[in-house]
């Protein structure tokens, strides 16, 4: 069976995401020879490059597998492995909404996004659109993360449309902050990270 793997390195050589497609194209290469797994994005943040791999048999990563981890270390030490797993076993949606802005703010925002789909499927009205409003800014994020600019401030514009009608705080998300954040940078043309202010 395939299995899916979210990969952190340190991002020790300080790459930015208008490198994105040069570390691709060096990774593909450093494991042209290992047949087991497939590079299927990166996306870097000032902390950490991830990389999205799916092994192509029954292979299960580990940090010991030094034919894999081995050629890589060139771009960045291994911080983190994680197997992903569909996310469905929160205790309520507001833990899910809470860890979401905990990744958001760690820049992994692919992963938020994840976890955010995974409430947003259940949810309703207002929730619904407030939901795809904070899935659309990871996503925009995480165009960032690859040095796609133009699509990073298209989606951002986007998830202003889900924000109409919100409260001033979302599952303790302060909403008027985060609001105020993304239209300074549409306003500014700023290609800059934001946190997610909690009450």
């Amino acid at each position: 069976m395939k299995k899916r793997y979210l990969i952190y390195l340190d991002n020790k050589n300080n790459y930015l995401p208008t490198n994105s497609s040069s570390v691709l194209h060096s990774l593909r290469t450093l494991l042209k020879n290992y047949n087991h797994a497939v590079i299927r994005d990166i996306r870097i943040s000032s902390y950490f490059i991830e990389i999205d791999v799916s092994t192509q048999d029954n292979t299960l990563l580990s940090p010991d597998d030094h034919n894999f981890f081995g050629p890589i270390n060139i771009l960045g030490s291994l911080i983190r492995l994680e197997e992903l797993n569909e996310v469905t076993d929160f205790i309520s949606r507001e833990d899910a909404v809470i860890l979401s802005v905990f990744l958001f703010n760690m820049e992994r925002y692919w992963k938020s996004h994840e976890v955010l789909e995974s409430v947003w499927k259940d949810s309703k009205a207002q929730e619904k659109n407030i939901l795809n409003g904070l899935i659309l800014v990871d996503a925009a994020y995480v165009h960032l993360q690859k040095g796609e600019n133009t699509i990073f401030f298209s989606i951002l514009n986007r998830s202003l449309e889900k924000f109409r009608d919100y409260s001033e705080y979302f599952y303790d998300i302060n909403m008027e902050l985060l609001l105020k954040d993304i239209n300074n940078i549409i306003l500014t043309k700023s290609l800059s990270t934001i946190k997610i202010h909690l009450k």
